[in-house]
Order: C-alpha cells, then sequence, then structure tokens
C-alpha cells in the first residue's frame, strides 16, 4: 500500500452541498471514486461508529475503505474531544508507506493521490492547500448551515487580477459539478499566495502549518510516536504539536505546498461537531508544544508530565516566557497559567485538570501496529475493510 489517507470525525449526518443524498462521508468518497491512483486505503476513525457502522458494506469500492470506532476513547466517552487517540488509532490501522492526516468533509480532485505520492517520490512531504466556498449557503436547521463548495478559484483572465495581486490564485477546478462564485483561502496559504496570482511553487512550509491536511511518511510518524494524547480533551494544536516533533528530528526541510495538491472543504461550519460534546479547554495546548521543544523530546507518549514540570510549564514558561501571557491575564484569566480552574464563570473547573492529570497515557505506536498486523483480536472488533 502506498498511501493511507486517515480521516477523523466527529460529526453527525445531514445533507452536503444542498444534496439530501450527500452525508457524512459521501463528498470525499465520490471523488475518491474518480482517482486516477488507486494505490491508497482510506481509514476513518469514527467517534459515532455506532449510528454508521454498515455504511460502507456493498459499496463496491475501488479502494481499500477501514471504518474504525473512535472508542475505547477516554475522552470521548466522558463527552471531550479525544482527538490525538483517534488519529493513533488511525496510524495504527494505517499500511501506507506515505500517511495523508485530515478532517472530515474534504473533496479531493481527480489526480490528488497522484500528485501527493509523486511529490512525495520527489523527496517531499506535502501539505495540501485547500479553499472554502460560501456561495452556496442555505441553511437546513436552525444551528447548522449547508455549505455548498464546489468550483472554487475560477480562472481570471483579467490583467488588473495579477497587478493587484488578488486572493485567491487563478486555478479552475470543477467537483461534482457545482461551481462557486464566493471563495475563501485558508489563512496559511495566503502567504503562499499573496506575493504573485501564478503563485511560484514549491512553496517551503513552517513546521506551524502542519495540520489536519498534511502528509508524513509512516516511518517518520513512528519515529515520534504518533500523535501526543496529553493534547486530549482539548481540541487544539495537537496536529502543529506533530510538525514541531517532525521538525526536532529535522524533518521540516521536506514539508512543502504545491499548486497541484489542494482540495476544497464540503463541510457545514467547520465548528459544529457532535453537540453532546462539552466546548471547554481544560489546559493550554500551547504550553505543551513548548514543553516540548525545550526539552527537545521528539517522541510522544513516553513520559508523564510530574508535579514539577507542571510547576515548570506555570512559573517559567507561562509567567515569563510565552509571549501571550499578558494577553491570557487579561483575556483569560480562567486559563492562566497553564490550567483551567473555576471561579471565572466559562463552565469552568478544575476537576477537569486534575482528571487530565490522572489519565496521561504511554503508548508505543509501533507495538500497537504490530498487534493489529499480528491478528490481536482487539484490533479486529468493530473494523469493516472492503477493496476490489
Amino acid at each position: 500500500m502506498k498511501i493511507s489517507y486517515i480521516t477523523i470525525t466527529a460529526r453527525l449526518d445531514f445533507p452536503y452541498l444542498g444534496r439530501p443524498e450527500l452525508h457524512n462521508f459521501e463528498p470525499t468518497m465520490e471523488t475518491f471514486k474518480q482517482q486516477t491512483f488507486r494505490d491508497f486505503e482510506w481509514i476513518i476513525v469514527d467517534a459515532l461508529y455506532d449510528q454508521r457502522r454498515d455504511y460502507f458494506k456493498n459499496k463496491n469500492l475501488p479502494f481499500q475503505v477501514k471504518h474504525v470506532p473512535a472508542k475505547p476513547n477516554l475522552w470521548i466517552e466522558k463527552g471531550w474531544p479525544g482527538i490525538s487517540t483517534q488519529y493513533n488509532k488511525g496510524i495504527i490501522y494505517a499500511d501506507g508507506e506515505l500517511l495523508f492526516i485530515s478532517a472530515d468533509g474534504y473533496m479531493v480532485p481527480p489526480n490528488f493521490m497522484e500528485n501527493l505520492w509523486n511529490r512525495y517520490r520527489q523527496g517531499y512531504f506535502p501539505f495540501a492547500w485547500y479553499v472554502i466556498d460560501w456561495s452556496f449557503t442555505k441553511p437546513i436547521q436552525k444551528y447548522l448551515d449547508v455549505l455548498r463548495f464546489d468550483t472554487l478559484l475560477k480562472r481570471e483572465t483579467s490583467p488588473n487580477a495579477l497587478e493587484s495581486k488578488q486572493l485567491p490564485p487563478c486555478f479552475p477546478y470543477n467537483f461534482l459539478g457545482y461551481t462557486g462564485q464566493n471563495t475563501q483561502l485558508e489563512h496559511r496559504y495566503t502567504h503562499a499566495f499573496k506575493e504573485n496570482n501564478q503563485a511560484p511553487y514549491p512553496y517551503p512550509a513552517p513546521w506551524t502549518w502542519f495540520f489536519s491536511c498534511s502528509s508524513v511518511s509512516l516511518e517518520a510518524m513512528l519515529k515520534i510516536n504518533g500523535f501526543d494524547q496529553k493534547f486530549d480533551g482539548d481540541r487544539s494544536l495537537m496536529d502543529c504539536d506533530v510538525g514541531s516533533r517532525l521538525d526536532l528530528l529535522g524533518y521540516t526541510v521536506r514539508f512543502y505546498v504545491f499548486r497541484d495538491i489542494y482540495f476544497v472543504r464540503a463541510a457545514v461550519v467547520p465548528n459544529i461537531w457532535n453537540p453532546n460534546f462539552k466546548n471547554i479547554s481544560i489546559k493550554c495546548n500551547y504550553a505543551l508544544i513548548e514543553h516540548s521543544r525545550i526539552t527537545a523530546q521528539p517522541r510522544a507518549n513516553v513520559t508523564i508530565l510530574s508535579d514539577s514540570n507542571i510547576q515548570w510549564i506555570k512559573k517559567v514558561w507561562c509567567q515569563k516566557a510565552c509571549g501571550s501571557r499578558d494577553f491570557c491575564k487579561v483575556n483569560h484569566p480562567w486559563q492562566y497559567p497553564f490550567e483551567h480552574k473555576a471561579g471565572y464563570g466559562h463552565n469552568s473547573s478544575k476537576r477537569w485538570f486534575n482528571f487530565w492529570l490522572k489519565h496521561q497515557t504511554l503508548i508505543n505506536l509501533t507495538e500497537e501496529r504490530e498487534k493489529r498486523l499480528n491478528g490481536d483480536p482487539k484490533y479486529q472488533e468493530g473494523t469493516f475493510t472492503e477493496a476490489i
């Protein structure tokens, strides 16, 4: 297997793109059917697996699917996001040489996998850039909007377009027969596009750009031991932490953005997940990244933060070194320094921070993959694989 495309989801089913027949997995699945390069698998680690366990049966897809339950997952079972644990389960099930990390609800062009693999063979870990098209918004429930994203980046032939350096750059496409007029480039990639509408490529990417549209070799991911599960309970920065750890091992020379590797966000309002999830932070994940960088620790999930580590983060990093400390003092006092605590509203409670301290996990992804490959029953239950 050459590519493992890993998707995590905790999103409810409802129509995408304004079409009643398109639900959570379908925009991605339909564009995967059109791929010119078929040596890939799609791994979906699903927090709502029990509701969709039979979704992929009898689909007769021209690629392999592994639909995996997110549970057991301590944080999801408690009603918090457990994203790092979800991604790590996807890595355990991965058989591809190259991993592509993704959230749900994206559509890809027909040559996406082919371009990804070709750039990887040239020595790169390509990051995909993406846009959102807001042209077809239409409410279906009072808290959900359908966002139909299809033809993004219309071709612009006016000479004034180059002179004004408009964003986004000229780049035509068509997915599923829809066209769009009002596109928005994801903010990181404005840096790659802003100087010229013809956008010189390749464009090197910093480690802070490693988030849910990035690729990395399975070998490199196992060297850093996957996503740090200390980030679970909150839903931020766990992917940038992966970029940081890869940077510590010297892999950032391979991080690149290319013109021909992109996709389109086909989801609803991005922040709508499972409405049962709590929306409160437990701790500052940025501090966790900096602690790993300062201690030069590229491997995740191999140590437990001790009380002395926590005190160092609070007293040295948060109160003296962090560039956001003054902002946090004023605007986030319930989360300064480092821990989320009671007394400020925001449904604050230190008990969840204490719970997090007691439930730090140690894992070895290489060993867990070997268990799966050797037929350990705990990695067979609840999975479904189909390939032609």
